[in-house]
């Protein structure tokens, strides 16, 4: 089974996009890194990283297409 550069690039950035919305609250890291202290914004930056993230695995896999 042949896995692209693309989809495991995707997998990393879903992960990273699974972090913010778990993590978040309790890495004060994040909340600097963003700017904002809002449970909102977290949720919100976590959901377009679980995009991308998806769409790259979506892209990346022969068999998904």
């Amino acid at each position: 089974m042949e896995t692209s550069i693309m989809a495991i690039i995707g997998i990393i950035i879903f992960f990273i996009g699974a972090l913010i919305i778990t993590l978040g609250r309790t890495l004060t890291v994040l909340r600097f890194f963003f700017g904002d202290r809002s449970m909102f914004t977290q949720i919100f930056w976590g959901i377009i990283f679980i995009c991308i993230g998806l769409f790259l695995i979506i892209l990346g896999s022969p068999q998904l297409r």
